[in-house]
């Protein structure tokens, strides 16, 4: 169900088994993985997405006592790379390590033999393959583009913490903010052809909340903020938001080194950027 620009990696570990093929789909919703008490991976089962219906795929290989289930933060959290070893001797599947735009689930299994990896620069995972028998003999990965014509600015701020993104929608409806001395989250929702997504908070609680509830026939065109140091750490310390209507913010202090996303007459589709306990990098997706 993907693309043609859609690539495979691996299989990586040996030629046991059977051999199987998920094929592809929109995303990945969930991974559950069962792996034996010395190491190996015993199993894998895929629930998918398509056009925002879960799809539960195959379980591949045998159940186990030790099952570890990934719960992804469908819609707006997704896998971009997939690592692991396989056995050198016995040329099976030894452990699996997941990483998506929000964080790093694994490692399960134990790692040891020879590691691989697959990962596009701007990709994300769609799909899984290999071979299976009682044990998980080898697994692959598709992987579609991002679309490179959606252009970004920033993002502004600074590379700590932990790195996010929201991906794009139609547009922007709301904005929640945390902000006192800094800005301690913030966190949109966003219209999907008509439905709204409330994307991840990024940060956490604390200081003033606000939120700003845009028109329906209203979007944001351009933001602008500080960034500076707080408790030996330089995080985003203010943020303001210019809409086709009016002008929100601005939210926390205005003191630091400013920074301007600048309107191009383009509505914004999306955010991304870093987050730990504070927001400390953002920046946004344009409408092409």
């Amino acid at each position: 169900m993907a693309d043609g620009k859609t690539v495979s990696f691996g299989p990586y570990g040996g030629a046991g088994g059977d051999k199987w093929d998920d094929g592809t789909y929109n995303t990945v919703r969930e991974i559950t993985i069962h792996s034996s008490k010395i190491g190996e991976i015993n199993s894998i089962q895929v629930v998918y997405d398509v056009d925002g219906k879960p799809v539960m795929g195959q379980k591949r290989g045998r159940l186990t006592e030790t099952p570890h289930t990934v719960k992804l933060d469908h819609p707006t959290e997704y896998l971009i790379s997939m690592s692991g070893y396989h056995s050198t001797k016995s040329r099976v599947v030894n452990s699996l390590t997941f990483q998506s735009n929000k964080k790093q689930y694994g490692p399960y299994g134990k790692e040891g033999g020879t590691r691989f990896e697959s990962r596009l620069a701007e990709g994300k995972i769609v799909g899984f393959f290999g071979r299976k028998g009682d044990v998980l003999d080898s697994i692959g990965v598709y992987i579609t583009p991002f679309k490179t014509t959606v252009p970004s600015v920033g993002p502004f701020g600074t590379s700590g913490g932990q790195q996010w993104d929201d991906g794009t929608y139609s547009t922007v409806r709301e904005l929640i903010i945390h902000s006192g001395w800094v800005i301690d989250s913030i966190q949109f929702v966003y219209d999907n052809v008509g439905k709204p997504v409330s994307g991840t908070k990024h940060g956490s609680d604390g200081g003033q909340l606000s939120t700003v509830k845009l028109d329906s026939d209203e979007f944001l065109l351009s933001f602008w903020g500080y960034y500076g140091q707080v408790d030996k750490v330089v995080v985003i310390r203010s943020l303001g938001f210019q809409s086709n209507k009016r002008t929100y913010g601005p939210f926390g202090m205005e003191d630091g080194e400013k920074f301007e996303f600048p309107s191009t007459g383009s509505k914004i589709v999306g955010f991304y950027g870093r987050s730990h306990k504070y927001l400390t990098a953002i920046g946004a997706y344009l409408d092409k």
